[in-house]
């Protein structure tokens, strides 16, 4: 199955289900799968995708609950999360994905309530919680198809506006101020924490990242201080970022 999902401006295709015996801290994808996404791509897009259209690969391992019987197979595994409670009281959440992780949560909740570990409570008190930040009802909502900029702050957006270098951009979607905001009040503290976890410029365009890596280090040096070294922190996200940047088909 493939996907080609709209997101801040640019377009996601994926996926495939490679199994790997290794687990990289950063993993990489594999040459065979990129040309696997753009050639399937391909056969139903109006022009058919290049390497060079590319602007950010990467990958990510999904752990997969391993089923009772024997399965060759890991598109047949269930991608479902499972709550395992011990007989000392210990509780296990193995599987799921974060894009579930509010579900998990209740879940656990409802297992630990039900083995006594918890009073029993109304469950599904926070469903309808409002996150930090999250737009308001009442306010023009801007969707996620849309490129990046001030509208993703939501409720915090005014806060961002008054920051120094709310009207200075770094790379598009991307101002000083996002900068500070993120040293300031989501506690970020290298430059690859604002480039590929506050913002998310690392995922959209690997190059335009890199790019702004030396004036966002700079930026988060006059928001920390000594503590922070810009040069090392920097050095790092490109070493990172490297990888997410795709070179000519080894084929």
């Amino acid at each position: 199955m493939l996907f080609a999902v709209p997101w801040l401006g640019r377009v996601i295709l994926g996926t495939t289900d490679t199994p790997r015996a290794d687990r990289p801290l950063d993993p990489r994808p594999f040459d065979d799968e990129i040309d696997f996404i753009l050639r399937e791509a391909g056969r139903h897009l109006a022009r058919p995708p290049t390497r060079g259209d590319v602007r950010s690969a990467w990958a990510g391992l999904r752990p997969l609950v391993k089923p009772a019987g024997a399965v060759r197979d890991t598109k047949a595994v269930s991608r479902e999360h499972a709550i395992v409670v011990s007989p000392h009281g210990l509780v296990t959440v193995t599987g799921g994905k974060w894009t579930t992780y509010r579900a998990m949560a209740e879940d656990v909740l409802a297992t630990c309530m039900r083995a006594d570990l918890l009073p029993t409570r109304p469950a599904g008190v926070t469903r309808h919680l409002r996150l930090v930040g999250a737009p308001t009802r009442s306010g023009s909502l801007v969707p996620l198809t849309a490129p990046p900029g001030l509208h993703l702050y939501g409720t915090e957006a005014a806060v961002v506006a008054t920051l120094p270098g709310a009207d200075r951009t770094i790379v598009a979607g991307l101002t000083e101020a996002m900068v500070r905001f993120a040293a300031r009040h989501e506690f970020a503290r290298t430059v690859e924490d604002v480039l590929a976890r506050r913002s998310r410029q690392l995922f959209l365009d690997a190059a335009g990242a890199v790019a702004a890596a030396e004036a966002v280090g700079g930026i988060l040096a006059e928001e920390l201080g000594e503590s922070f070294d810009a040069s090392t922190s920097t050095r790092a996200f490109t070493t990172l970022a490297a990888g997410y940047r795709l070179g000519p088909s080894v084929a």
